[in-house]
C-alpha cells in the first residue's frame, strides 16, 4: 500500500508519516519547498518519496497520485491567514482541493480521499444539547468554515471514495502557537463554552486507520474527538499552559463571546478506528513537561506576575471588545 500526504512536513503531516511509516505503509510526501519543510523532511531522506511542489499545479498535483492507494489531504491555509489572506485561502484550501478530487476521478486505481473539515463547521452551539453529532445541521460563520463546507459539499456530489474528519481542537506542545489576533479571539470567548479535545498523534492513527478500512469509511463523515476524557471547557483549555508556567489562571479572565467549539459524540468513529489513545490530562502533563524550565523561573516571581497577568488579559480583552 501506498499513501499520498499533502502538506506533509506540517506538524499533523509528521505525525501521519510516523504512524504510518510504524504500520509498513509506503508514503509520497508533498509540500512547498520552504525552507522550514526542507529541514523538517531531513529525516525522512531515503525512508519516503518526498516530492516538492504546489498544489495549486493541477497537471503536477495529478502526477502525484500514481501508483498511490490513498490521499491524507492535509495541505491547506488555517485561521487566521484563511481570514487575512482570503484569496490564497480559496485558491489552496477550495480550487485545489477541487481539482484534486477530478484528479482522483481519473485515476484508474480510485484512491481514497480523506479530508479533514471541522467540528467548527456546526456553528456556535450555546443552546445546543451536547454532544454533536453527524446528523446536525451546519453552518459557515466565517471563510475556514465556508471552505471545509464547500468541499464536504463537493465530495458528496463526486463520484470518488472519500471520507471526511471533522476533527476537534487539536493541538499539543508541538503544535500551540500564540497568534496574538488568534489569543484575544479566544481569550473572548465565555469561560464556560464547551470544547472537545484530541491529540494530534490520535488523529494521525485515526487517519492511518483510515485509509486501511476503505471499505468501513468510504463516503462517510465521521466526528474524531478525545471521548469524554476530552470533553473540557474553554476554561480549562486556555489555563493548561499558563498553569503550566506556574502561573494562576481564572474563568474571569474570560470574555462573554459564544463560540463555534463543542462536545462530540465520537462513539462511531471510535468503533471503527480505535485511535483515542491520549486524555486531556496527557495534554497537561506534556505542557507541564515542555514548560518545567519556565516554570521554575518564574516560580519566585509569581506574586508579581500573576497581578499582570490579570491586567495583561483584561487588555487583550478590551481590544477584542
Amino acid at each position: 500500500m501506498k499513501v499520498l500526504v499533502t502538506g506533509a512536513f506540517g506538524n499533523l503531516g509528521l505525525m501521519v508519516i510516523r504512524e504510518l511509516q510504524r504500520q509498513g505503509i509506503a508514503v509520497r510526501g508533498t509540500d512547498l519547498p520552504s525552507a522550514r519543510n526542507r529541514r523538517a523532511a531531513k529525516t525522512h531522506e531515503g525512508r519516503m518519496e518526498i516530492a516538492w511542489g504546489d498544489i495549486r499545479d493541477a497537471a503536477w498535483l495529478a502526477r502525484q497520485l500514481e501508483d498511490v492507494d490513498a490521499v491524507i489531504h492535509l495541505a491547506g491555509l488555517l485561521p487566521p491567514a484563511t481570514e487575512n489572506q482570503p484569496e490564497l485561502a480559496e485558491a489552496v484550501n477550495v480550487t485545489a482541493t477541487k481539482q484534486l478530487v477530478a484528479a482522483l476521478a481519473r485515476s484508474a486505481r480510485k484512491p481514497l480521499l480523506l479530508y479533514p473539515s471541522s467540528l467548527t463547521v456546526f456553528g456556535v452551539t450555546r443552546n445546543q444539547r451536547p454532544p454533536r453529532k453527524v446528523s446536525d445541521p451546519v453552518v459557515a460563520t466565517d471563510a475556514y468554515t465556508r471552505h471545509k463546507l464547500a468541499v464536504e459539499d463537493h465530495l458528496a456530489a463526486s463520484s470518488i471514495p472519500w471520507v471526511v474528519f471533522r476533527i476537534g481542537v487539536s493541538v499539543d506542545s508541538r503544535t500551540l502557537s500564540a497568534d496574538p489576533a488568534m489569543l484575544r479571539k479566544l481569550l473572548a470567548v465565555r469561560a464556560d463554552n464547551r470544547l472537545e479535545y484530541v491529540h494530534p498523534e490520535d488523529v494521525a492513527l485515526a487517519m492511518v486507520n483510515a485509509v486501511q478500512r476503505k471499505d468501513a469509511v468510504n463516503q462517510r463523515t465521521l466526528l474524531i474527538g478525545g471521548g469524554p476524557r476530552c470533553q473540557i471547557t474553554q476554561s480549562i483549555f486556555m489555563g493548561a499552559a499558563l498553569e503550566a508556567t506556574g502561573l494562576r489562571w481564572s474563568e474571569r479572565h474570560h470574555g462573554s463571546d459564544e463560540y463555534y467549539t463543542d462536545w462530540l459524540d465520537s462513539d462511531e468513529s471510535q468503533r471503527l478506528l480505535d485511535y483515542q489513545r491520549h486524555g486531556f490530562d496527557d495534554y497537561r502533563h506534556e505542557m507541564a513537561q515542555r514548560l518545567r524550565w519556565v516554570r521554575r523561573l518564574l516560580w519566585p516571581l509569581r506574586p508579581l506576575l500573576n497581578p499582570l497577568l490579570t491586567s495583561f488579559v483584561q487588555r487583550l480583552n478590551r481590544q477584542a471588545g
